[in-house]
């Protein structure tokens, strides 16, 4: 398993393990989740190869706990993945308040949590072999990743959020199919209300990435107790920042995006919302289908 935890969640994006309601907007479709997830392992592997340029014997640890997490996965998180995508279905068929799409949302961060415990005891047991060639190396890949990033929403002529919007708008007409010219203004409205504070979300980028190279500098050659309180205390942060504006700004862009997808899914007409519906049902069916597969 990958030396930083932080990563195991970055990964999470992938539609890969995830398959919960988030997740879902950044699949392209139902076949896509299955290809992916029975292929999650190598996967994982070749992406997070990508920062830390693993030598032999760490390669080939990663990849049995990968294939080891894989497992335990299918077993035992799945079948509460599908019982959020039931709970998604059932809210799809009727106008949930912003609470109720929060509520679910919240339920999908519990599961990515339980992902990340369980990795925990793999990453430590990586986590003190890296070499300062290796941390030197990871530190540069962020660099290279933060000037694209930069470069795409660190603007201020509006194209960062026109960007953001059409984005969005792509997954929702996954699911919804076309958006009328008045939802497409009501989703604009939204965004343009909840705005987007990109210096903000950078200075958590790099905090995050600064606490990951230097938790593992000083990780090095530890013990795997050691290792593993130190990925714990980091996880933790990922998800609960220490910076309290960033917390706050966090906080407040969920409610306000829970309020958004209430307030889009009331306008749905009834064809869209037997779309949304149909796909989720296409969903859970796939996820019926990986768990009757041996792990």
């Amino acid at each position: 398993m990958a030396g930083c935890v932080p990563w195991i969640i970055r990964a999470l994006r992938l539609p890969v393990l995830l398959a919960l309601l988030g997740a879902l907007l950044a699949m392209g479709g139902c076949s896509a989740l299955r290809l992916s997830y029975n292929n999650a392992p190598e996967l994982l592997h070749w992406w997070l190869d990508g920062f830390a340029d693993f030598d032999k014997a760490q390669s080939q640890r990663v990849r049995a706990d990968l294939a080891d997490l894989a497992r335990w996965h299918r077993r035992e998180e799945l079948p509460l993945v599908a019982e959020l995508l039931q709970s998604a279905q059932a809210l799809a068929s009727q106008s949930p308040s912003s609470a109720q799409v929060c509520a679910l949302y919240e339920r999908s961060v519990v599961r990515m949590e339980a992902l990340v415990e369980r990795a925990l005891p793999a990453a430590a047991a990586v986590a003190p072999t890296f070499q300062a060639a290796q941390l030197r190396a990871m530190a540069a890949t962020f660099d290279k990743n933060n000037r694209k990033w930069r470069e795409e929403w660190l603007s201020t002529d509006g194209d960062s959020m026109a960007r953001r919007t059409q984005k969005i708008r792509d997954r929702l007409e996954d699911f919804y199919g076309p958006l009328s010219p008045g939802q497409v203004r009501q989703l604009q409205a939204s965004m343009e209300k909840s705005g987007a504070d990109q210096p903000l979300r950078y200075r958590e980028i790099l905090r995050r990435q600064t606490d990951i190279v230097e938790t593992l500098a000083t990780l090095r050659q530890a013990d795997a107790s050691t290792a593993q309180t130190a990925l714990a205390a980091q996880a933790k942060a990922y998800f609960h920042s220490p910076d309290a504006a960033y917390r706050a700004y966090k906080d407040r862009s969920v409610e306000q995006t829970c309020e958004a997808m209430a307030e889009l899914h009331r306008s749905a007409t009834a064809q869209q919302r037997k779309n949304m519906v149909n796909a989720l049902q296409g969903y859970s069916r796939d996820l019926q289908a990986l768990m009757a597969q041996s792990p």
